[in-house]
């Protein structure tokens, strides 16, 4: 049998050094950077969008234009473009055609920056920074139009360019609102599970940031390491150390308990607990148009009287989305409330796989500063204890090696071996016995021997069907990297793992609460489906290998 084996973590994070990929950039003029304040300052968000997005693409079809400077905006207004994407006044709220065309707008001037000029270049980590914003000299009017989201004029503070009316770029802005970065992680993903409708508006901003994030380091990385050409000694990572992830990072503090917040946005679903931790970003962020009318009408009729009703009422009549939105707000409302709270696919496939790119950043920022933060195992075993508590249809895509998973393979393996270690039964062969070494490689014999036949330590049927799917997974990955063939061993380890995990499932008592007995049932099922495809896997193998061998 050949020595094949998955090893260790290394080549996951370290990337290899490649030329700047970003045009240099140039700071706009002070002159323009007025008109797009005041652009801003007027709300005239869509003239604003385009002032800005032609700057940033200004060169971008001459041929040489790789090293031609392209225009940096300053990053306040990268930041309040950034809040069009989210901010329920500006989607949620606003009529379907002014959402589709802002939004798309903003997306598209923010992806430019991004790819044109790149993270560094462009200042991100100061734009997506969540740091409060003081001020060196504020007036007390500027204090007061700030509570009620109307903002000043430039000319009311020292901090001229840091100050421009409207919501977005007061109260509503998003160093005002959210906690931190882990806030607004875990109630994006709780709005996958529970608010669809503003989920549709939070994927598209948390999958920019992530993208923001992993340029953002790549970046920083290979200007570290060309630093160090020529130069004796391990690369310091100085640049790394100053970006955006490890100040979204360095902000929740170093202790366990920090961390294992960070962990917990990762998995939130929803629940009680997760929506009481990482709740609504934004003020009145799940009501919609119609029930804000209502609001607006019954503060105008407690304020001035009949008079003021009846001109609110008014203006709902001549407004062209009042025969469609009549009554939709409640409805709607209703409609989504009666979500499950949690939701077996942790909010389908879209969300899982922006779990998985943030499970993967952190894993590379423990990795590089395991001082710091937190050692890669212990990072692990906090995911782990996450990914335990999951449904089970849940744990399969987030523990999924497939292609589309964002999950690489290495990093796969050791949530795997970490999860298995913690599951399967004292007497089960340690890979260490195994490999006489101290590495996590996931070999053949390490298969064979160690994970393929074993139960899960207790008999429930939920943890049983874990084990099953992370061994059929394992050996799946191990298919798709290294050689794999068939042996008497391979095919008495993984019939007798199936056979175990059924007969261990068997001690286990039936709930009498119906939700528990449920779920139980859901278990039985995926530990079935999953027998079923370890002996398909089992019969591909025999096939693959009787034809090699012939």
């Amino acid at each position: 049998m050949p020595d094949a084996s998955i090893n260790d973590e290394d080549e996951v994070f370290q990337e290899t050094s490649s030329p700047c990929q970003y045009r240099p950039g140039i700071p706009i003029t002070e002159d323009i950077q007025k008109h797009c304040h005041i652009y801003l300052d007027e709300q005239l968000y869509g003239s604003a969008l385009t002032l800005l997005g032609d700057l940033v693409t200004s060169g971008a079809s001459h041929p040489e234009a790789q090293d031609k400077p392209a225009f940096v905006p300053i990053p306040y207004h990268i930041e309040l473009v950034s809040a069009l994407l989210i901010h329920p006044r500006y989607t949620s709220q606003l009529p379907p055609d002014e959402r589709v065309e802002l939004a798309s707008k903003a997306i598209t001037f923010l992806r430019n920056t991004l790819l044109i000029l790149g993270p560094v270049n462009a200042n991100l980590v100061e734009a997506f920074s969540l740091s409060p914003f003081t001020s060196t000299r504020t007036s007390r009017r500027s204090r007061v139009a700030l509570e009620r989201d109307e903002g000043t004029s430039g000319s009311d503070t020292e901090d001229k360019l840091e100050n421009v009316k409207g919501v977005i770029g007061n109260k509503g802005r998003m160093r005002n609102r959210a906690q931190d970065f882990w806030h607004i992680v875990g109630w994006a993903f709780n709005c996958s599970v529970k608010y669809p409708k503003r989920w549709q508006y939070w994927k598209v901003y948390l999958d920019y940031m992530l993208d923001v994030l992993d340029a953002d380091w790549k970046e920083r990385e290979r200007l570290d390491r060309e630093s160090m050409d020529g130069v004796d000694g391990e690369c310091d990572f100085t640049m790394v150390r100053k970006g955006l992830l490890m100040k979204y990072l360095s902000e929740v503090g170093g202790k366990s308990s920090a961390m294992r917040r960070v962990v917990r946005s990762v998995f939130a679903d929803a629940g009680p607990d997760s929506l009481k931790e990482f709740p609504e970003v934004f003020e009145d962020e799940l009501k919609d148009r119609n029930m804000l009318k209502r609001k607006r009408a019954d503060t105008m009729d407690h304020k001035f009287g009949d008079y003021e009703e009846e001109a609110e009422i008014s203006d709902d009549d001549s407004s062209p989305m009042r025969a469609d939105d009549e009554g939709e707000g409640e409805d709607e409302d209703e409609d989504e409330m009666h979500i499950p709270l949690v939701d077996p696919y942790l909010g389908g496939t879209e969300s899982i796989a922006l779990r998985q790119r943030v499970l993967t950043l952190l894993s590379r920022a423990s990795y590089y500063f395991q001082d710091e933060i937190m050692p890669l195992s212990k990072l692990y075993e906090m995911v782990f204890m996450s990914l335990k508590h999951t449904p089970i249809p849940a744990f399969s895509l987030l523990m999924s090696p497939s292609t589309n998973s964002f999950l690489h393979p290495q990093l796969f393996v050791s949530l795997a071996l970490l999860g298995l270690k913690l599951l399967l039964p004292n007497n089960a062969p340690t890979l260490h016995s195994i490999l006489s070494s101290d590495s996590d490689d996931l070999t053949q014999e390490v298969l064979e021997k160690c994970l393929l036949p074993f139960p899960a330590s207790t008999s429930s049927t939920d943890e049983n069907a874990r084990v099953s799917i992370l061994v059929e997974n394992c050996l799946r990955v191990f298919l798709r990297s290294c050689e794999c063939w068939y042996t008497p061993g391979l095919g008495e380890a993984i019939e007798r793992g199936i056979k175990a995990r059924d007969e261990r499932c068997k001690g286990e008592k039936k709930p009498k609460d119906v939700g528990a007995r449920k779920r139980q049932e859901t278990a039985r099922e995926w530990l079935t489906a999953s027998g079923g495809r370890l002996k398909s896997l089992l019969s591909f193998v025999e096939v693959r290998t009787a034809n090699d061998w012939n």
